[in-house]
């Protein structure tokens, strides 16, 4: 793998909408049964920043200069309900699941911590912040590696439809979420 870190530019728009679209079907357990929500979520939003993790040993004709293998997307401060937030940035990130393990996750945060302190001075981010199910054990390692620190764990926030294998049967089930945040003060 040849990996290279980029700020998610026009000539790569086609194919990142592309690498979003298989992303849900990837991210989450085998049976796990979703729906056009859930699907959405990992729609392309043109007011978040996207910052893209491209292996350059599977560029081909048809993928300019490299295959798309994973994202950091990071959600556009806001005002939400009087309650300013304008000093606070969410990521998530995504990568294929046969790059995870093999530091491109930590490639793309080292890139996007780097990016944050060079305009620091003239956006005023004081805080960074993700969630993820309180079960991912990797990219919580991640993000402590990072020096994210684990702030929240929210009880049965992420309602999950499960679909039993041998029954077809569904059922739903309630995963726990944790907040970790960066400060940068």
């Amino acid at each position: 793998m040849k990996l290279k870190i980029q700020v998610l530019t026009d000539a790569k728009l086609r194919e990142f909408i592309d690498y979003l679209e298989q992303i849900p079907y990837s991210a989450y357990q085998k049976n796990v049964v979703l729906d056009e929500k859930d699907v959405f979520s990992f729609s392309y939003i043109p007011n978040n920043k996207y910052i893209i993790a491209v292996d350059k040993e599977e560029a081909d004709e048809d993928k300019e200069k490299g295959k798309i293998i994973g994202h950091i997307c990071i959600i556009s401060p806001y005002t939400k309900y009087g309650y300013h937030q304008e000093h606070i940035l969410e990521v998530h990130i995504n990568i294929i699941p046969e790059y995870q393990s093999k530091g491109v996750g930590k490639e793309l945060l080292v890139f996007f911590l780097q990016e944050v302190k060079k305009g620091r001075k003239n956006n005023g981010i004081k805080k960074i912040k993700t969630k993820m199910l309180a079960s991912n054990e990797p990219a919580i390692k991640l993000f402590e590696k990072t020096g994210f620190k684990k702030e929240a764990l929210l009880k049965k926030e992420w309602k999950m439809i499960i679909e039993d294998e041998k029954t077809g049967k569904k059922k739903e089930i309630y995963e726990d979420c944790l907040y970790m945040s960066l400060g940068l003060e």
